[in-house]
């Protein structure tokens, strides 16, 4: 059963609770906020990466969700359907790369372009 949608328009954030490095959470949420968009985030009990950012993205009033756990990032936007997720990364990726993952959920509720995830010198853009 799908539960309703939160009362104000943000970019929920699932993650497992044995999520992993603070440092992915804390670059993640940098590349939110850098393009000014509000965010929740919740640790949860489900441990797949997929499964998080699918019901984050159906939590969400913008339809934006990212998952992750100690392996693995996922951003899904709901009117692309559960199998289609737009980005998988690696929680270990480098940090560049996981602030691009979440400007990218940021520049999709801003209709922008997204950002690379295959270089560097192109996320600076």
């Amino acid at each position: 059963m799908r539960q309703g949608k939160q009362s104000k328009p943000t970019i929920m954030i699932f993650a497992s609770r044995d999520h992993g490095r603070a440092e992915t959470l804390r670059q993640l949420l940098y590349g939110i906020e850098e393009e000014s968009i509000p965010f929740e985030f919740y640790e949860k009990d489900t441990q797949v990466a997929a499964e998080l950012a699918w019901e984050a993205a159906e939590s969400s009033k913008l339809d934006v969700g990212i998952g992750f756990n100690s392996s693995t990032l996922v951003l899904c936007y709901e009117k692309m359907g559960e199998d289609r997720p737009l980005f998988v990364i690696s929680s270990r990726s480098p940090e560049w790369q996981i602030r691009a993952l979440g400007a990218n959920a940021a520049r999709l509720v801003k209709k922008l372009p997204f950002k690379s995830l295959d270089d560097e010198r192109e996320v600076g853009q």
